[in-house]
């Protein structure tokens, strides 16, 4: 039996087009992506980075996908963005066995959730969410009870939630979503793309440094990310500035606002060893891993963020220190295994933990395969198990022949 599954998203992203193309070669599973936008599939202004971004690997091949006609013809990704409801006749004609949701932020994905429930058809729920935020920032009573109310009424229309680790499984239960209404389908990237093509490129580990000026014992700690406060890139710096240990380099791999106050302090405080790389598309980042020890991610709580960086840099052989309000580190981390968690705002602790990287070149690099082996096992395979799951316990089971090809000629 094969199962008809409908994902609606708002644009291509990166980290998701390889999942749906191992979507997509699953026999049991016709898939078909439904996307609101184009995104950065043609240039786009990204206003974290600062600049035009326009992603140089295919985001659209190996899947059936659609582009919904959309109301509004602004560019950018808030609430009223996104709306398109041409969504509506596809459920309505197609009767999907289940349709993938990820989120509710957009007004095409309540359109789709009062669509599904017209129609019968089960919906699975992905999100990002974690319950950080409201940890450490108190909001308003009233706010608090109304979201309450809302995610609560969202999550009764909800057959399935796919969730992406530990912090979101957290999240579910809060709002009262029952453990068998839960499936984890883990928050990856393309492991074998990055270890592979970092593998490769290791071998030139020595001369693309000596390129650089960097010298082969040297550890090189790598901040990927947006130059944004959330990001807290400036932290960072400092972190790295008051390391002991000489055989250090610090990459910045990334742009934003911050760039500028970032360069003059490097400039100011004669910082040793900084390099700004810029941002760093997707074909090129295997380069930047291949040549670092250490990935730094201490985010701000105030997004919750999981760390999909944490995700690539493990997969390609590097050890980390990351802040415990990132979501990856609770599922992927091994606190002195494979790097060190570090609590959120601790900047000296940050900057020990750095410090005893830096004192040990071999510890580090012992970290970094241990990384590779952790990563091994939170992969596509485990997201096809866990849709699969998903599918069997929660979706329509109504075989029809149409298939999810004759969607894309439908008109919409």
């Amino acid at each position: 039996m094969k199962y008809r599954l409908a994902i609606l998203s708002s644009h291509p992203i990166q980290y998701f087009a390889p999942l749906y193309r191992r979507l997509a070669r699953e026999a049991n599973i016709e898939m078909i992506v439904y996307y609101c936008d184009k995104g950065s599939t043609e240039a786009a202004f990204d206003p974290g980075f600062g600049r035009m971004i326009k992603w140089d690997l295919s985001l659209l091949e190996g899947y059936r996908y659609v582009f919904l006609p959309n109301l509004r013809k602004q560019r950018g990704f808030h609430r009223h963005s996104l709306i398109n409801p041409s969504i509506i006749t596809q459920l309505f004609r197609h009767r999907y066995d289940a349709i993938w949701l990820d989120g509710y932020n957009y007004v095409t994905n309540i359109m789709a959730l009062v669509a599904a429930r017209l129609t019968g058809t089960p919906v699975f729920y992905r999100s990002e969410s974690s319950l950080t935020y409201d940890r450490v920032r108190r909001r308003p009573w009233y706010i608090r009870f109304t979201k309450s109310v809302f995610i609560r009424l969202v999550f009764h229309q909800v057959s399935a939630f796919l969730a992406i680790g530990t912090m979101n499984t957290e999240f579910y239960r809060h709002y009262g979503v029952p453990q068998n209404r839960i499936v984890l389908v883990p928050y990856t990237v393309d492991n074998e793309f990055f270890a592979d093509r970092a593998a490769e490129l290791r071998v030139k580990r020595d001369e693309i440094r000596a390129a650089m000026g960097i010298l082969p014992d040297t550890v090189v700690f790598l901040f990927p990310a947006k130059l944004i406060p959330i990001k807290q890139p400036l932290e960072a710096l400092s972190a790295y500035k008051h390391i002991r240990c000489r055989n250090k380099a610090l990459l910045i791999a990334g742009d934003g606002e911050l760039r500028e106050a970032m360069e003059n302090r490097v400039a100011r405080e004669e910082i040793p060893s900084v390099h700004f790389l810029g941002f760093v598309n997707q074909s090129e980042l295997p380069r930047v891993y291949a040549i670092s020890d250490v990935l730094l991610r201490l985010d701000s709580a105030a997004t919750g963020d999981w760390g999909l960086t944490v995700n690539e840099g493990m997969a390609s052989g590097l050890a980390v220190i990351a802040s415990n309000q990132i979501a990856s580190a609770v599922d992927l981390m091994r606190h002195g295994d494979n790097g060190m968690i570090v609590k959120y705002g601790d900047q000296q602790a940050f900057t020990d933990a750095m410090e005893r990287m830096a004192a040990d070149v071999e510890a580090c690099r012992r970290m970094g395969v241990r990384s590779s082996e952790l990563i091994r096992g939170w992969s596509y395979e485990e997201c096809v198990a866990g849709v699969m799951t998903a599918l069997r316990s929660h979706a329509r089971h109504r075989w029809q022949h149409e298939s999810p090809g004759e969607a894309a000629d439908a008109g919409c």
